[in-house]
C-alpha cells in the first residue's frame, strides 16, 4: 500500500463520490450474488436459478449509456469497436461484484435496449486498490 495519500483523505474522497451519486444518480434495484462459492463446481452447467441474490432496493447509480469518447475509453482499458459500452458508477457500499445486476425503470432506458436488467460484466480499476476512490463498471443487457 502506498502512503502517498493518507487513508483518511481517500475516505473523504469516497464520501464525496457517494454524495455525487446520491445527488445525480437514478434509483435502481440492485441484486448481488451471495452463493457463488457454493455453485462454483457447477460452473459450466450452472443454471441461473441456482444463484441466490441479495436484494438492495432503491440504490443509486450513475449510468452513462453511450460512452463515445474513445480517448476516455482507452484510458479505462476498454476497446469498443461497433458498440459503445454502458458504464456505471455505484456508491462504495455495498460491494459490487461480477454477476451483479440492476433493474432500471423503463423511463431511464434508451430505446435501443429491450430489457430493464443490466449485468456487471467487468470492473474497471483506474488506480491502485488502496487509493481507489470509485470504481467504474462495464454493464451489458442481461
Amino acid at each position: 500500500m502506498s502512503n502517498q495519500i493518507p487513508v483518511a483523505t481517500i475516505d473523504v474522497f469516497r464520501s464525496f463520490n457517494d454524495l455525487a451519486i446520491d445527488q445525480y444518480g437514478i434509483d435502481v434495484n440492485l441484486y448481488i450474488p451471495n452463493n457463488l462459492n457454493s455453485v462454483e463446481s457447477n460452473d459450466a452447467y450452472l443454471c441461473p436459478n441456482q444463484v441466490a441474490y441479495t436484494e438492495y432496493l432503491c440504490q443509486r447509480v450513475w449510468i452513462e449509456w453511450f460512452a463515445k469518447d474513445m480517448v476516455k475509453l482507452r484510458k479505462l482499458g476498454l476497446y469498443a469497436e461497433d458498440e459503445a459500452p454502458i458504464l456505471a458508477w455505484f456508491k462504495n457500499c455495498p460491494d459490487i461484484i461480477l454477476g451483479s445486476y440492476i433493474v432500471v425503470q423503463p423511463r431511464y432506458i434508451p430505446d435501443r435496449y429491450d430489457t430493464d436488467r443490466f449485468e456487471v460484466v467487468d470492473v474497471i480499476l483506474k488506480n491502485t486498490y488502496s487509493g481507489e476512490v470509485f470504481r467504474t463498471f462495464k454493464m451489458a443487457p442481461r
